[in-house]
């Protein structure tokens, strides 16, 4: 990224307690952990200037979270996030209770983000988890610059919008390993398979082995296609008559 890029003029505003986890970090078991996930159901126009919300999180935070004493940090207007990835998902419990607690999203607890999709108004249906990648700018916007739309949406106010990339955030190693770990934290919870997932859809029945005699579980899928049930294989089922 040595040539320059181009910057929505709206601003990714967010609370601190994640901006502080994507740019400087969180400890957990003595490692320095960088959290690269955030809820959302809308799209938004990235690559975007990070900003902060100037109040207090409405969400609960975890003990992790609250050691980040996220309500004192403050940060230049020199950081802006990329959309690399965005997963749709099903706001359940167990998903929210399995990336809160292992390394993905710990500076909340699951009740937070679950919450934050039960009581939006939004379709399900644009329930999302977006995987972003963090950057330092070589420029820095002042405050002059970031003009506040709303609580929620700040605007670069400044005609300029061209920037430049000093250094990422994480390295490419470490992104991978997030990444790697998101989804396989997500694949049960996802509205739609990732892409490369074989998933067979069909009918439970039970047929004789043509080989050995012996009775065996499997899924006749739509395609009239017999597939023994194994463990580990992956299945999606639909009941019904």
């Amino acid at each position: 990224m040595d040539k320059g890029i181009v910057l929505n003029r709206r601003c990714f505003k967010i609370d601190k307690t994640n901006a502080k986890a994507m740019i400087e970090g969180f400890i957990k078991n003595n490692r320095l952990i960088h959290q690269a996930i955030y809820c959302d159901v809308v799209k938004k126009p990235f690559p975007m200037l990070i900003t902060l919300n100037r109040g207090p999180t409405k969400f609960e935070m975890s003990r992790i979270g609250l050691a980040l004493d996220p309500e004192s940090f403050s940060i230049p207007y020199s950081y802006v996030a990329f959309l690399k990835e965005e997963y749709f998902i099903k706001n359940e419990m167990s998903l929210w209770e399995e990336i809160c607690k292992n390394g993905l999203f710990d500076v909340w607890v699951p009740d937070a983000p679950y919450k934050r999709f039960q009581d939006c108004n939004s379709d399900p249906s644009k329930f999302r988890i977006i995987l972003l990648r963090i950057y330092e700018i070589n420029e820095e916007f002042s405050k002059d610059d970031i003009r506040s739309v709303s609580d929620r949406i700040d605007h670069i106010s400044s005609h300029n919008l061209m920037v430049t990339i000093k250094k990422a955030v994480i390295s490419d190693g470490e992104f991978l390993e997030i990444k790697d770990l998101l989804e396989r934290s997500i694949s049960s919870s996802l509205r739609t398979p990732l892409r490369g997932e074989n998933i067979i859809s069909g009918i439970i029945e039970s047929r004789k082995c043509e080989h050995c005699g012996h009775h065996e579980i499997g899924i006749l899928s739509e395609s009239g296609e017999f597939k023994p049930l194994k463990p580990g294989t992956k299945v999606e089922i639909k009941l019904g008559k």
